[in-house]
């Protein structure tokens, strides 16, 4: 079982996707805000984390940035509505370990996982 950390701000999208990767056998703590995400992260618990780039109350590339600087080795997969070119190598670049566009069906967030 994996444990992952699912930081979406969209309701809907956060609760199905949450729903999707328990009936796939993980562990998910799901949250809304960066706020909610730096209250209840544990690098040592958690070894996936599913972002969003654009969130209400920060930046998810400056989250990713600023797990990948202190030393954090775990899994990051962005989701997201941007899904050009310049998001793609602005994530991978920042450290993600892989980008799915939120319109990509939800096994490919699973595989990406």
């Amino acid at each position: 079982m994996t444990s992952v950390i699912l930081l979406e701000d969209e309701p809907v999208l956060r609760n199905e996707l949450a729903d999707y990767l328990l009936a796939q056998g993980h562990a998910v703590t799901a949250v809304a805000t960066l706020a909610d995400f730096m209250r209840v992260f544990e690098p040592n618990k958690h070894l996936v984390a599913v972002l969003d780039l654009g969130l209400p109350d920060g930046d998810g590339l400056d989250l990713i940035l600023r797990m990948r600087r202190g030393g954090l080795r775990l899994g990051i997969v962005i989701l997201t509505m941007y899904a050009g070119d310049e998001q793609l190598f602005a994530a991978l670049e920042a450290g993600a370990s892989a980008f799915v566009p939120k319109n990509a069906p939800s096994d490919d967030v699973v595989a990406a996982a």
